[in-house]
């Protein structure tokens, strides 16, 4: 029995796929019909494939064009299926042939993007042992044109500290070099001596960060001593450009000079006290006409639990180093007038905060004073302290 379209399981998708191999609708329904029954007449196909008859000559022509169907020179006109296997293996042929060439082109172009990461990676990180850490950061140190910007813990300063002719040298050319350093890098005295010309700053430091002309960043591990070296570009390199920008502006200016001696503890404390934590209360205390001066000592011992003077000369000797360190300060103790008087160079900070600090322990050791500001200084880089009670007091 001859098999009608509506016969023939999935006749439709047959139609469908036939027609992704090249095949025209009529095409594909003419050689389905011929491929279920073998060989029929033109009437026949068009009968049993439901083309229209004026169609169906047209439609075999072009199948036997393409070698899908042999049609006979007899009238009627009789056509026979070339088989299946014949009639398209050269076609799935050709299309494996072009799916492998595919895949070689995918796996050329996975391997171009992996190659391409890698080699971006590769120059955007470079992760450095520590026996080479040095040299590269000598490296990058000479050819810096503009600014150097470090950030150093005890292990940074260690590193640093073996790199001094080539940060000398880059000061010659021109190079600013801004340095955070640790706190306790301070205060155990691991930092040993730098090249003049460097500007100092201290602040609380955890780890080691090289930046160099906003460029490049050295990220230093003090546990292990690797390094690693990341483009500015990238967002961790940025991240740690803003760090340091953000640390370094409220950092406590450092007098170079100073750091050849051993640094008081308590000076480096009191003075991040009264930059920082002290700040909001010494600003009350001084626009205030009823003045707690208690407060301030109280928050003083609080904070600054190594900080604890017996007399006022421990106070003032304190004060005195903490000026020297990071103003270029000091204070003077004129006996005749029994007065105070107090300088510094700093064109950005106010002295005021410091005398505050000196007339709350003046007052908790027994005696009283004012202020007298010097009317001759502008921007009041000296000041005097005027004690009530007739106090003797020896400064170092």
């Amino acid at each position: 029995m001859i098999k009608r379209p509506n016969d023939i399981p999935n006749y439709y998708d047959l139609v469908g796929n036939l027609e992704e191999f090249g095949l025209s609708k009529y095409e594909s329904m003419a050689y389905i019909t011929l491929v279920s029954k073998g060989t029929l007449g033109a009437s026949e196909i068009a009968y049993y494939s439901n083309l229209p008859r004026t169609k169906i000559y047209t439609t075999l022509k072009k199948l036997e064009r393409k070698k899908l169907s042999t049609i006979s020179n007899q009238k009627p006109m009789i056509a026979t299926a070339t088989p299946p296997s014949e009639a398209f293996g050269d076609i799935i042929l050709l299309q494996e042939k072009r799916l492998t060439n595919m895949h070689g082109i995918l796996d050329n172009l996975k391997k171009l993007r992996d190659d391409g990461i890698k080699s971006h990676e590769e120059k955007k990180y470079l992760i450095m042992d520590p026996k080479v850490v040095v040299k590269k950061i000598n490296e990058l140190i000479g050819s810096t044109k503009s600014n150097i910007d470090l950030i150093l813990d005890s292990w940074g300063c260690n590193v640093i500290s073996q790199c001094k002719t080539s940060l000398s040298e880059s000061i010659r050319k021109g190079v600013k070099i801004n340095m955070l350093i640790g706190i306790q890098s301070i205060i155990n005295d691991s930092i040993g001596t730098f090249p003049n010309g460097i500007e100092i700053r201290s602040d609380n430091v955890s780890g080691t960060i090289l930046i160099f002309d906003s460029k490049k960043t050295i990220f230093i591990d003090s546990t292990n001593g690797k390094a690693s070296l990341i483009l500015a570009t990238d967002p961790f390199g940025t991240s740690y450009i803003k760090l340091f920008d953000e640390k370094w502006k409220k950092a406590l200016k450092i007098n170079p000079t100073m750091l050849n001696n051993v640094v008081r503890k308590e000076a480096l404390i009191l003075s991040k006290m009264v930059e920082n934590d002290l700040s909001q209360i010494l600003l009350d205390l001084s626009i205030k006409q009823e003045n707690d001066y208690g407060s301030v000592i109280d928050e003083i011992e609080k904070i600054g639990g190594d900080i604890n003077c017996r007399k006022i000369e421990e106070v003032i000797n304190i004060i005195d180093y903490a000026l020297k360190l990071s103003y270029s300060g000091y204070i003077n103790y004129e006996n005749q007038r029994n007065m105070l008087k107090i300088h510094f160079d700093s064109k950005e900070k106010s002295i005021v905060p410091w005398a505050l600090v000196i007339v709350a322990y003046i007052k908790k050791f027994g005696n009283d004073a004012k202020i007298i500001y010097d009317r001759k200084e502008s921007k009041a880089s000296t000041l005097y302290i005027q004690l009530f009670k007739p106090n003797l007091i020896h400064v170092n």
